[in-house]
């Protein structure tokens, strides 16, 4: 029998009688960390083992020992590898279950108290050395609480966000979260060292929905430094650059994959159509890959890139600056004629007078875009159920 009295990752109620459950909690080096006893009245299947009456200050305190005692018994980088994350979150969704139980708690209410834990718990760490994160096993501890929020489906978006501030304060990127929905989750691995923790590409990309809904509907945004400026410019949560990816936004990233699902999510999220982070315009980038296109039979999934893409913008921003808008029309057309003459691109998209209509939707996104209130903002506009669509980019 372990030692520790919350061994969560070697110690198995199950294996024992309530009776020897009930010796676990009293020895003296326990009994230290609680300024009041737990009273645990029964054992029940499957890691639900507590069932007590508990004030939240005390189900913090025991989401906070979980977290201690896990970190105590790993080395920097035990929770580095996904199969060691998920068998402490497993460990971690027993004690949410069994708090449940015990205090007749809404799961997801449960689920906060321990997502907010992990929180207090990194700060703390992280203060003890200087407010520096060594991005070992005390950051990893935030991804547990990350895919907690997730499965246990937290609706309080002040908690989700802090989460996410605190995540940002020590990586600067969110692309643990972007790159599994982008790429599979198994691609990460190849890019960035790290397997993602959500089950497949599916999963990741509806948890990416989640929490752009909550980073929106706070309104929050991060500081990105951008090249050598030294006053970092606001960004918001779905524009923040991937760092490795070359500090490219989410956006960028999406339309080199050749992903237009995720693409049309950013986008109905709010993402800037034209990134601003360093790179040139989105629309030439992706234009230019078509042209690379051999025999001009173009890849189906950047057709259909192009087609969304050119639903959130009012027309194409001609290159070859700052020659005058004849000249620069005539190098465009020059060089891309093949695309034009296969009916990838229209006269109207290429410095020619959109129609009104075409205009409105990016006007009003525009406006809603600025606000936070994409895309959910459209449902207030009390307009046909085909006009939310058209505004919403689900149809052309």
């Amino acid at each position: 029998m372990p030692s520790m009295a919350l061994d969560f990752l070697l110690f198995d109620p199950r294996l024992l009688p309530a009776t020897d459950i009930l010796s676990q909690y009293k020895k003296p080096h326990f009994a230290s960390r609680f300024k009041q006893t737990l009273s645990v009245s029964l054992y029940c299947p499957f890691g639900k083992f507590i069932s007590t009456v508990w004030q939240e200050e005390k189900m913090e305190r025991i989401f906070y020992i979980f977290f201690e005692e896990l970190c105590l018994q790993l080395n920097r980088d035990g929770l580095q590898t996904r199969h060691s994350r998920k068998n402490a979150r497993d460990h971690l969704n027993s004690i949410i279950s069994g708090i449940c139980d015990g205090q007749n708690l809404a799961p997801e209410e449960s689920a906060r108290l321990a997502v907010e834990t992990a929180i207090h718990f990194h700060r703390d760490e992280k203060a003890k050395n200087s407010q520096i994160c060594l991005m070992g096993t005390f950051h990893n501890i935030l991804y547990i609480a990350l895919k907690a929020s997730w499965d246990w489906s937290v609706t309080d978006s002040s908690v989700v966000c802090s989460l996410l501030g605190e995540i940002y304060s020590c990586e600067r990127t969110f692309e643990r979260l972007f790159l599994g929905a982008i790429f599979g989750t198994s691609a990460p691995y190849f890019i960035a060292g790290w397997k993602s923790d959500f089950r497949d590409q599916d999963e990741n990309s509806r948890a990416m929905v989640y929490f752009l809904e909550h980073a929106s509907r706070r309104r929050i945004e991060f500081p990105v430094h951008a090249g050598e400026q030294n006053n970092p410019r606001m960004t918001r949560f779905i524009d923040v650059p991937i760092e490795s990816c070359g500090m490219a936004s989410p956006l960028r990233v999406t339309l080199q994959a050749g992903a237009p699902d995720i693409l049309l999510i950013l986008l109905r999220y709010g993402a800037n159509p034209n990134p601003t982070d360093g790179g040139s315009s989105a629309i030439i980038a992706l234009l230019d890959k078509l042209l690379e296109s051999k025999d001009r039979r173009y890849p189906y999934q950047l057709e259909a890139c192009l087609k969304i893409l050119m639903r959130a913008v009012p027309f194409i921003d001609l290159p070859f600056k700052p020659y005058t808008f004849d000249v620069r029309k005539e190098v465009f057309m020059t060089k891309y004629w093949t695309l034009i003459k296969d009916g990838l691109l229209t006269d109207d998209q290429i410095g020619g007078v959109s129609l009104l209509k075409h205009l409105a939707r990016c006007a009003i996104r525009q406006r809603l875009r600025e606000t936070g209130k994409l895309p959910s903002g459209i449902k207030t506009f009390g307009l046909p159920r085909h006009l939310r669509r058209y505004i919403d980019l689900m149809e052309d």
